[in-house]
């Protein structure tokens, strides 16, 4: 019969922790960049998380984008008191863009400057669609109406895009 005496139970189970008290020195180097990489990270996760984006284009004068704004605003291009009623846009802006199945659509600046569209359905209220003012602005109404600016891309046709006017496109 074998007894605890009998086995040198410290060795076996403890045996080749010769390493354990050295350590691998790393390059004083090494700690700091990764320091500053990680501190880097988070205050991109900070202001990505606050919303802003971290290649944005920069803003511009909404009244710039679309091709429609510099000609004079027509009697076509007016909206009346109850057509606009609470939607924050500037009035003298709104242009005539398209009709589709979703409305009349008009693009205007909005009262933060934003580029925006706004739709017009007969016994509905006027429904308002902006974006940041940037060149490469998109504002989608549903799945009808794309309003692009003038230095941004154009939807592809393979998509059922079509061009309805400059920089207007509708999906029939």
């Amino acid at each position: 019969m074998t007894t605890f005496d009998d086995t040198d139970l410290f060795s076996e189970t403890f045996h080749d922790f010769r390493s354990v008290g050295t350590a691998r020195r790393r390059p004083a180097l090494v700690t700091p960049v990764v320091l500053v990489a990680a501190a880097l990270l988070v205050a991109a996760g900070f202001v990505f998380a606050r919303g802003g984006s971290l290649l944005a284009d920069t803003p511009v004068d909404a009244s710039m984008l679309l091709p429609q704004f510099a000609a004079q605003q027509t009697s076509q291009d007016r909206l009346t008191s109850d057509e606009l009623g609470d939607l924050r846009v500037d009035r003298q802006t709104t242009r005539f863009l398209t009709e589709t199945s979703t409305g009349r659509h008009y693009a205007a600046v909005g009262s933060a400057g934003s580029l925006c569209v706004v739709t017009v359905q007969p016994g509905e209220l006027s429904a308002l669609t902006c974006a940041p003012p940037t060149p490469t602005a998109r504002v989608a109404v549903d799945d009808t109406l794309l309003v692009v600016a003038s230095s941004g891309p154009a939807p592809a046709a393979a998509s059922g895009w079509r061009e309805a006017g400059p920089d207007v496109f509708v999906n029939d």
